[in-house]
């Protein structure tokens, strides 16, 4: 290659053991799920301003990347390089603990049980309005730090813990303070719809209109969320009400999102074909019927398998049907204070393998490139391939297949996010 041909650096990760490339990837809407993953060995990779312009063999380097005299060299020896996690669905946001719950539910007391007791999300709302914006930073840092020690170089943070719209703003405030604070990316999410407060219970479609007409138009003012999110479920919003609340999210230019079938199947899969989602979540009980709505519809089937082991179910989302119908699954957390307090993508890989029965190629993939996916990145994160972003997690280990095997360990080295280390430097 010519010095002219040559692709400028101002970063180089530099003679990697091993870097986990995607021979095949889901690029979106009409295109083929692949699953298969490489390892390419004693492999370098450059950014130039926080995206890959090269990926190869650590002595083709010279031949192919022009070096700077400011160009930063990162020694990658020893270590093995895979894209940045994404942690495509949490409610990281909020307040206080849940633990005593978690107790009843160990000793067997059901959902209305707990809920009798004054637990359930109107506990976590609770907690939330009575901090300060300042007091809800200081408690969601410590959990965002722990999701970037796992590997997470990219995470979306729902809101609903509110319930009126004063402090829906107000934690929509502390997500874009944390926003300024942190180097990873972090992703919105409106959902105002997670639950109908106590005293309007006897009047939800009242509290429907609320959303729809005063919540979400001053939430769109704000430019702060990406995405509108809503429980479907028995015990929280009808399909007929979900529809509306979508909607007046496309209304005022917020992306669709839906919790469906984690508890009975309403048909949330059905409307998050309708109105386009860009991802469906939880799926625990999704039949067949389901699987073959989702199959080229664009929607992302996302998996939350840490929910279904925290809440003890019989059953898991059936995922291995799903990758046979040919959908691009993803995985993420669902870390939240009731019924998930699994948080780290190193342990979500192990939950993906143990009780999904998939394999570390398909864990990796569906917690890196669908999570991309299912916060509609799928095209800038999520891999590392030219053109994309420079997000890597940096492992101490001598494959990818080893960060599933080892349950509840953390081998992390370093994130490298848009081409800056972020430990390390």
């Amino acid at each position: 290659m010519t010095k002219e041909n040559k692709v400028s650096a101002d970063f180089i990760l530099h003679n990697l053991d091993s870097a986990v490339v995607y021979p095949n990837p889901y690029r979106g809407k009409g295109t083929k799920v692949g699953w298969e993953t490489k390892e390419l060995k004693h492999a370098s990779i450059a950014s130039k301003n926080g995206k890959i312009v090269w990926i190869g063999n650590s002595a083709d380097l010279n031949e192919n990347v022009k070096i700077e005299s400011d160009t930063y060299f990162y020694n990658g020896e020893g270590l093995l390089a895979v894209p940045g996690f994404v942690d495509s669905h949490t409610h990281l946001l909020y307040a206080g603990n849940r633990a005593d719950e978690f107790e009843m539910r160990v000793q067997g007391k059901t959902y209305l049980e707990i809920l009798a007791a004054g637990g359930g999300i109107l506990n976590t709302t609770n907690a939330v309005r009575n901090l300060s914006e300042e007091e809800l930073f200081a408690e969601t840092s410590h959990r965002l730090d722990m999701a970037m020690d796992s590997g997470v170089t990219t995470i979306e943070i729902k809101t609903g813990y509110g319930l009126d719209l004063k402090n829906e703003l107000k934690m929509l405030r502390v997500i874009d303070m944390l926003k300024e604070e942190y180097p990873l990316r972090i992703v919105t999410t409106f959902m105002g719809a997670h639950a109908v407060p106590a005293d309007r219970v006897n009047d939800s479609d009242s509290f429907v209109d609320e959303i729809c007409q005063e919540w979400i138009p001053a939430v769109a003012e704000t430019k702060s969320a990406v995405f509108n999110d809503v429980f479907t479920e028995k015990k929280a919003f009808s399909v007929e009400q979900s529809r509306k609340i979508l909607n007046a999210g496309l209304k005022y230019g917020l992306k669709p999102k839906i919790h469906a079938d984690e508890v009975n199947v309403l048909g949330g899969v059905d409307l998050a074909v309708e109105v386009g989602a860009v991802s469906a979540d939880h799926l625990l009980m999704t039949g067949d019927e389901g699987i073959k709505k989702l199959v080229g519809s664009g929607v992302i089937p996302t998996v939350l398998p840490g929910t279904s082991t925290y809440l003890m179910e019989s059953h898991h989302a059936p995922a291995r049907k799903m990758i046979e119908a040919g959908l691009p699954v993803a995985i993420a957390s669902d870390h939240n204070p009731g019924s998930c307090q699994f948080l780290g993508a190193n342990m979500i890989q192990s939950m993906a393998m143990l009780q999904l029965r998939m394999s570390a190629s398909e864990s990796l993939i569906a917690g890196t490139l669908h999570a991309a996916h299912a916060v509609d990145m799928g095209n800038e994160i999520g891999a590392i391939e030219v053109g994309r972003n420079m997000d890597i997690a940096l492992f101490e280990l001598d494959s990818f297949k080893q960060i599933g095997y080892h349950i509840g360990q953390n081998y992390l080295y370093d994130l490298i996010i848009g081409g800056e280390s972020i430990y390390k430097d």
